[in-house]
């Protein structure tokens, strides 16, 4: 017990730290939240935090194969990049409807991509989490099997995992409370805000791996 208690709260805590870490799941659960309520932001949680346990849980079965190498790391960047400067000029494309009071509501690009898929794909396409799995979640998961074996290993993924799931439903709350505190204008000046940081965020990874092409 004392093993797994030593290697499943320093996991938990881990976790917690890296979901309050800025970065484009939070901006995209902050986003997504404010542009469709308490359920779309959960959806999103659903998609990222799930994919989050089946590669710690790979991990902690000792699957050395999810290091990527420099070139696919330049390729997550670009297209992660990508991926995300695209959801940024949807949500922009967005508010310019609602502030013309288009009640139409004109199908855009990236209607037919949920909130759950948008958590995944921010997840698979994110070239930093990527290099966290490769260092310091496998050292964790290497250091939880050496004291407590395979089935540490298995909580200390768990426990990584609801670690950052209770951070990201806290990003969920602040994002719920937006439209109360700020009104619907101040709201949407919120979303824009968020939508120009993912857009920000994007072009950064897209320069990232161009330069290091």
């Amino acid at each position: 017990m004392s093993a797994w208690s030593g290697s499943v709260l320093p996991a938990f805590a881990l976790g917690a730290a890296l979901g309050a870490a800025p970065g484009p799941v939070q901006i995209l659960i902050l986003s997504e939240t404010a542009r469709g309520g308490i359920t779309r932001g959960i959806r999103v949680m659903a998609g990222a935090n799930g994919t989050l346990l089946v590669v710690m849980v790979a991990l902690a079965f000792g699957f050395s194969a999810l290091q990527p190498g420099p070139g696919v790391l330049r390729a997550l960047r670009v297209v992660g990049g990508c991926f995300l400067v695209y959801l940024a000029v949807v949500e922009l494309l967005t508010l310019r409807e609602e502030a013309d009071g288009d009640d139409a509501r004109r199908s855009l690009p990236g209607d037919g991509l949920g909130p759950t898929a948008r958590g995944i794909v921010s997840v698979v396409l994110n070239p930093g989490a990527w290099i966290f799995f490769a260092t310091t979640a496998s050292a964790v998961m290497a250091e939880a099997t050496a004291s407590g074996g395979r089935s540490a290993a298995v909580l200390a993924a768990l426990a990584m995992t609801l670690g950052v799931s209770c951070t990201d439903m806290a990003a969920t709350l602040l994002g719920t409370g937006g439209r109360a505190i700020a009104g619907e204008r101040g709201l949407r000046w919120v979303r824009t805000g968020l939508a120009l940081a993912l857009l920000g965020i994007g072009l950064v990874f897209v320069g990232q791996g161009a330069l290091h092409g």
